[in-house]
């Protein structure tokens, strides 16, 4: 059975994206302890479908292109730096302000994909973030102090979300955008 790893996301602009690293490497960080992301590759997550039998990938754009919901352009904002499990640090990102259409959105796409039978309910509330690192070894919450104090305060808007294909190789995974869909 061939099958797709995918996620459904927010696109971010690359000259936005481009300025947050730029910002992001400039901090007194533990480096070797972390695998950053490609500036073009930043996005953010609404809904992470994991491995999809190819059959099902018709009725999945199908069932996104039929969303009932139509709140057009969402303007977002990154309003922290935040470290996922400060008890032993695992990603770092960048928490995106509550946002009434932003949940509309991923509230309309969780509950469409389950109707379906093309997902799983979520049970964990959705935290909208950039993430920018992944720790990839053992490191204390007091290595991250420059990460932790950071203050970046940018909007963004957005007018689509895409369905994406993740291919993981040795290098970091290739994203390919399978289909657009207008807010």
């Amino acid at each position: 059975m061939d099958i797709k790893r995918l996620f459904i996301a927010l696109p971010l602009d690359f000259g936005l994206s481009n300025h947050i690293f730029k910002q992001f490497q400039s901090l007194d960080l533990p480096w070797e302890k972390l695998k950053t992301i490609n500036p073009d590759q930043m996005h953010l997550t609404l809904k992470f479908l994991g491995d999809t039998p190819l059959e099902k990938l018709p009725r999945l754009i199908e069932a996104l292109g039929d969303l009932k919901i139509k709140i057009g352009d969402i303007e977002l904002n990154i309003n922290q730096s935040k470290i996922f499990n400060p008890k032993r640090p695992q990603v770092l990102n960048l928490a995106i302000k509550n946002n009434p259409n932003l949940q509309k959105l991923y509230d309309a796409i969780d509950e469409k994909l389950f109707e379906e039978s093309l997902a799983h309910k979520e049970i964990r509330k959705f935290s909208p973030h950039l993430t920018l690192a992944r720790v990839r070894k053992s490191a204390e919450i007091a290595e991250f102090e420059a990460f932790s104090n950071w203050s970046i305060n940018k909007s963004f808007i957005v007018s689509y979300f895409e369905l994406i294909e993740s291919e993981l190789t040795s290098r970091g995974p290739i994203y390919t955008v399978l289909q657009t869909f207008e807010l």
